[in-house]
């Protein structure tokens, strides 16, 4: 098996030619006709309804798009390659998070018990109602719970989706999207102190699930723990005005502003100081969107790249090392950051040289789509984990591959959720021949860089006009 693993990685780069596309079924959501159902609050953000805005602000219907041929024109060879047929094929509905294609094919189930908001049993997330069906009765999270939980969530991948239109590259990217599910969940779960898992036993969670492994895989499974009691409040100090100034004037100096960066030419193995920022990351999922019209070309600020690095290589709260991916990036017309390739070290946060010169060539060249190469000019950072096989599948044997490429997933979602929340645009590159920056990374053995995330200042046309479902 480990041996099939590395023959995926080493062969699939790009998307592969689909022989029929219509043997794939048209459906994108699932039913189960006759199956109970509990209906959810809506909208989910006023009814104090803790799980329902969870899986909302997770795999919801939350926005509606209305688009012209001059939206597909990046992805395309020309006007004639967009079929015309039927208007209301421009009428798109869209998720909280990125999805290879818009294809979406992630899916929720919840495993309740006595103590959660929603009946006890197994349940599946129906996110074109907002509610659940109940595939089972009865409390089974002692078959999947680490821990004592509340209710535990399981993340799936419908493969078909992906493959529908990505051939045989749907496995990776579905190994990708069920990182940035988990790293959205945690995020947005946070008030839960949700953990996540992605070594499990997969057989036995898809037999619960009713799932049949070839066509469903389980990828992520989250803890969510119940709500803690009422906190016990003293009384009010407001009679205390002068002690609060003082206690606030404490808070202030504890958080100093940025400071200019120290400077060193790149390659002289000197590593470069970035300053202190705390992303919001919750703040991020509430305007985090993909830069479909790409970047203007405006130099961005340091404390804006601090921020971006700093949930870049943030510690996630789940069964992984922090060290299975490298986070590294390139840099191009950042205020005091010399032009070139860096790794980012996450506990000194710090930059450490690794290439130096202008990327922007190199990165049209690895680029395949329009949209790809009009990033590789216009924007300031680009992000790209990278992952050691060997090392990975020797802690995790056939599984290194689904893991370290979640991991990269959750890092780059972070990042883009900070970035969204200081209004830096950003967007998740599938279509980019990784392997041919890996020489400039000076990568070697099976090192590889595995994804790519552009950033930069959006493009003044701006986002497509959309109608908020929900906030």
């Amino acid at each position: 098996m480990g041996d099939e693993v590395t023959r995926y990685q080493e062969d699939v780069h790009t998307p592969t030619e689909v022989a029929d596309p219509t043997a794939f079924p048209p459906r994108v959501v699932k039913s189960y006709p006759g199956a109970p159902r509990h209906p959810l609050p809506w909208p989910p953000e006023r009814a104090g309804h803790r799980l329902g805005r969870l899986l909302a602000d997770l795999g919801g219907i939350t926005r509606a798009q209305w688009l012209t041929p001059l939206d597909m024109l990046p992805f395309t060879d020309g006007f004639d390659a967009i079929p015309d047929d039927d208007p209301l094929q421009w009428l798109v509905t869209r998720r909280p998070t990125p999805s290879g294609g818009a294809r979406y094919s992630a899916e929720w189930y919840v495993i309740a018990g006595d103590d959660s908001e929603v009946p006890t049993g197994v349940h599946y997330y129906d996110p074109a109602r907002h509610d659940l069906v109940r595939l089972r009765a009865g409390d089974y999270r002692s078959h999947v719970a680490s821990r004592p939980a509340a209710t535990v969530l399981v993340q799936t991948n419908v493969f078909w989706r992906l493959a529908a239109k990505y051939g045989e590259m749907h496995y990776r990217l579905a190994c990708l999207e069920a990182g940035i599910q988990v790293a959205q969940a945690l995020v947005v779960a946070d008030e839960q102190q949700a953990t996540a898992r992605l070594c499990f036993p997969d057989a036995d969670l898809a037999e619960l699930l009713g799932l049949d492994p070839r066509e469903e895989g389980v990828h992520a499974v989250v803890e969510l723990l119940p709500p803690p009691p009422p906190a016990v409040r003293g009384p009010s100090m407001a009679a205390f005005p002068r002690a609060h100034g003082a206690h606030a004037a404490v808070l202030a100096r504890s958080r100093p502003g940025p400071e200019p960066l120290p400077t060193s030419p790149a390659g002289d193995g000197k590593r470069i100081d970035l300053p202190l920022a705390a992303p919001d990351l919750r703040a991020g999922t509430l305007t985090r969107h993909a830069a479909v019209r790409g970047f203007n070309g405006d130099p961005m600020s340091p404390a804006a790249l601090a921020t971006v690095l700093t949930a870049y290589g943030q510690q996630a709260r789940w069964d992984l090392p922090d060290n299975l991916v490298e986070f590294h990036c390139v840099v191009a017309d950042v205020t005091g950051i010399p032009s070139g390739a860096y790794r980012y070290h996450p506990d000194e946060h710090q930059l450490e040289p690794v290439a130096e010169g202008d990327p922007r060539q190199r990165l049209r060249e690895a680029a395949l789509a329009a949209l790809t190469q009009q990033g590789a000019r216009t924007a300031n950072l680009w992000l790209l984990p990278v992952g050691d096989a060997e090392a990975a599948e020797a802690r995790f044997g056939a599984r290194w591959y689904r893991v370290q490429q979640a991991a990269a997933g959750a890092a780059l979602h972070r990042a883009c959720l900070a970035a969204a929340s200081i209004g830096v645009a950003s967007r998740i590159q599938n279509d980019v021949l990784t392997h041919l920056l890996d020489e400039w990374f000076g990568l070697h053995g099976r090192k590889r860089s595995l994804l790519m995330a552009q950033f930069g200042t959006e493009h003044p046309a701006g986002l497509r006009p959309e109608f908020r479902l929900t906030w």
